[in-house]
């Protein structure tokens, strides 16, 4: 315990205490009200980008393993932390990417702080979280589409689960959860709920050595409040990491790309029924009593990148391709997995 009595938790931590920080935290033995003050004093500051490396690295050691993800394969997700309570945006880009030919291998957990998190989405669409991992490399062979169960390939973060249930603030693990995809996907769009993340998140994922390329993004709601996605009602910055480097920000504006202003609401879930019931609406296309334009425009912009990432191209072909993918979502689309007892 003498790390965490003589450090000062709020000052950036050298690598090496970062990584004896987060062996600590996930102790068993660790006394659960040391970890939570622990989280609180980090959560006070902006972590920096080694700090952030360095904890994901302590946790892959423990992690168990999952074979490489194929050859263009992505992952979409974001910090949560916004306090939006928006639609599983990222959750539904990544169901609708597959369709576009784009692996991907989709990283996720039940809501620790928010309505409805991506594992709680899978599942009520029928999504078996325990898959064997044979079944995972089958179905990204056959699907382009494996969903990868964090509680399955972290299992000592689950203690802390309830610790992080309790604080009821965004902690580290928030941040540390986009990084910790056990598949390592070369490919990855993030967003990150705090604009001062751009920075230190696009640092860590450049010292991924398998990542090949990046977009960390940080939306504006009509508001001014930060979002952990592209938004559709105020601009996205944009921060590319390519090949081990950071490059300059890049902003993307709804208006330049066709996309009009949405009911400020139109976003937004109440809870996992409602959440269930707007992804229905996306899979089954415009006809359907659940779909919301301004959802399948929000998803069309993720995908969008997304899409853009998988290509190597740049943000200047991102106005048509987002038309292109609107349109596609007018009709609806099949999603990449066999649901059991739920319909869409």
């Amino acid at each position: 315990m003498t790390l965490l009595t003589t450090h000062n938790p709020i000052r950036p931590l050298p690598e090496a205490t970062a990584s004896e920080l987060m062996h600590i935290f996930i102790d068993q033995d660790t006394d659960a009200l040391l970890v939570g003050a622990c989280l609180a004093l980090l959560a006070q500051r902006v972590p920096e980008a080694h700090e952030l490396a360095a904890f994901a690295d302590s946790l892959f050691e423990v992690a168990v393993p999952f074979p490489q993800a194929p050859h263009g394969a992505i992952d979409v997700v974001g910090t949560g932390g916004d306090g939006a309570s928006t639609a599983n945006l990222s959750t539904l880009t990544a169901l609708f990417l597959p369709t576009l030919g784009v692996p991907v291998v989709k990283h996720g957990n039940r809501a620790a702080t928010g309505v409805c998190g991506s594992a709680d989405l899978m599942e009520a669409l029928g999504y078996d979280l325990s898959r064997a991992v044979s079944d995972l490399e089958a179905d990204l062979l056959e699907r382009r589409f494996a969903f990868l169960f964090a509680p399955a390939y972290h299992p000592l973060l689950g203690r802390l689960r309830e610790i992080r249930r309790r604080l009821g603030i965004p902690t580290i693990f928030n941040l540390l959860g986009p990084l910790l995809n056990p598949g390592h996907p070369p490919l990855q769009v993030l967003g990150v709920a705090r604009e001062e993340l751009l920075a230190p998140m696009a640092g860590a994922l450049a010292r991924r050595t398998r990542l090949e390329r990046a977009f960390v993004i940080h939306g504006k709601d009509a508001e001014g409040k930060g979002l952990d996605e592209a938004s559709i009602e105020g601009p996205t910055t944009v921060v590319a990491v390519r090949e081990g480097r950071v490059l300059a920000p890049q902003v993307i504006v709804p208006r330049e790309l066709g996309i009009t202003q949405p009911d400020r609401h139109a976003l937004r879930v109440a809870d996992r029924g409602e959440a269930l019931a707007v992804a229905r609406g996306i899979f089954g296309g415009a006809g359907h009593a659940e779909f919301r334009p301004a959802v399948a425009d929000a998803v069309a912009l993720q995908a969008g990148l997304g899409l853009v990432l998988h290509q190597g191209g740049s943000l200047d072909g991102l106005a048509q391709i987002f038309r292109d993918l609107r349109a596609a979502l007018e009709h609806g689309f099949t999603l990449p997995f066999p649901m059991t007892g739920v319909q869409p």
